[in-house]
């Protein structure tokens, strides 16, 4: 029974009480998430982007191949009906 009421001595010493304010910030500020969580997230997020810039180069590259075909193709369409028929 005395180490209970040492430990519960050694709590009250360690942890004096506080206003009602203070324990409410506190109580507040447990509930966000804790710097690992953003680490994790803003890792997530710039590898996500550095593979959406992957994507985005092949796309422009892929746009820029069939730009390139559309104008050859119009160039064709456009000619006069004699180069056609030849």
């Amino acid at each position: 029974m005395e180490t209970l009421k040492l430990v519960q001595k050694f709590k009250n010493e360690n942890h004096p009480k506080t206003n009602r304010c203070l324990k409410a910030e506190d109580d507040l500020i447990g509930l966000f998430p804790q710097s690992r969580y953003f680490q994790v997230h803003f890792q997530h997020v710039h590898e996500n982007v550095h593979d959406l810039q992957g994507e985005l180069v092949q796309l422009r590259n892929y746009v820029a191949k069939v730009d390139e075909k559309l104008d050859r193709l119009m160039e064709l369409l456009s000619r006069s009906p004699e180069h056609v028929l030849s």
